[in-house]
C-alpha cells in the first residue's frame, strides 16, 4: 500500500466492492436471471464470476458501450434509458444490479419503479452509487457538464482505465429522498458510505482538509451527506 493509501482512515482499507458483491452472491444461483442496469462495457459481475447457466441481461443507454463488453458478456443487450419502462423485461429477473450508475439517470424515481416491475416476486435489487450531497457531487453539479466530465476523467483516471464519463444528475440521490421510493418493497436497507477522498488525490493538502470534513460527518453518521450509498432491497 502506498503512503497515500496507508494515511487514510480505516474505512478506506476495506474492500470497496465487498458488501456489494456479498449481497449479490447471496442470491446468484445456477440458472438465475440477472439484469445489470447501466452495465456498458464493464458488467458489474464479470462472466467468469457468474454461476452456470446465468441469464445475464445488460441494459444501457448506449448500445456501443454494451457491444464494447465483448462476446459472452451478456446473454441479451437492451439499449434503453433506465427511466423508461421496457415492457419486455417485466417480471423476468431474480436479481437486478447496478454499480456506480444511478447518479447518472435523470429520473431516479421512475427508474426505481421500473426495477421493481422487472423483478420477480421476492427478487433482489443491489446498487451502489454516489450521493447528491457529497462534496464532489456538489462540485460536479456546479460545473458545466463538459468541464465536470473532464475533471472527473482526470482525477479518477477514467479514460486511462477505459471507462467513459457520462453526465451525473444526482436526481434524488440522498438518504432522505431515497427512503420514500421503497415503501412498496418487502425489504429495504440503505447503507451510507463515506469514501470520497480519492477525488482529491491530485492535491494532498486539499485531500487532508477534505478528510477533516468527511471524518466529522462519518463520526456523526450524517446519512444525507454520505459520499455513496449501498441499497439492498427485496421486491
Amino acid at each position: 500500500m502506498s503512503a497515500t493509501r496507508s494515511s487514510l482512515p480505516e474505512r478506506y482499507h476495506e474492500p470497496w466492492r465487498q458488501s456489494f458483491e456479498t449481497a449479490i452472491f447471496e442470491r446468484m444461483e445456477p440458472g438465475c436471471a440477472v439484469l445489470d442496469i447501466g452495465s456498458g462495457r464493464h458488467p458489474a459481475i464479470p462472466p467468469d464470476s457468474r454461476p452456470a447457466d446465468t441469464a445475464y441481461t445488460g441494459l444501457d443507454i448506449s448500445l456501443e458501450e454494451l457491444t464494447a463488453a465483448g462476446p459472452g458478456a451478456y446473454s441479451e443487450a437492451v439499449e434503453a434509458d433506465a427511466s423508461v419502462l421496457q415492457e419486455e423485461l417485466i417480471g423476468r429477473f431474480d436479481l437486478v444490479v447496478s454499480w456506480q450508475v444511478l447518479e447518472h439517470v435523470e429520473d431516479l424515481e421512475s427508474t426505481m419503479a421500473n426495477i421493481h416491475r422487472y423483478l420477480k416476486p421476492g427478487g433482489r435489487f443491489v446498487a451502489l452509487f454516489s450521493g447528491a450531497w457529497s462534496l464532489f457531487g456538489l462540485i460536479n453539479r456546479a460545473l458545466p457538464d463538459r468541464l465536470g466530465s473532464r475533471i472527473v476523467d482526470r482525477t479518477m483516471k477514467r479514460t486511462e482505465n477505459n471507462i467513459p464519463v457520462f453526465p451525473a444528475h444526482y436526481d434524488r440521490c440522498s438518504a432522505r429522498q431515497l427512503d420514500p421510493m421503497f415503501v412498496d418493497w418487502s425489504g429495504y436497507k440503505l447503507t451510507s458510505l463515506y469514501n470520497g477522498a480519492s477525488y482529491f488525490d491530485f492535491l494532498p493538502p486539499l485531500r487532508h482538509v477534505y478528510l477533516l470534513y468527511e471524518n466529522s460527518i462519518h463520526r456523526r453518521q450524517v446519512a444525507n451527506l454520505a459520499t455513496h450509498y449501498l441499497i439492498v432491497a427485496e421486491r
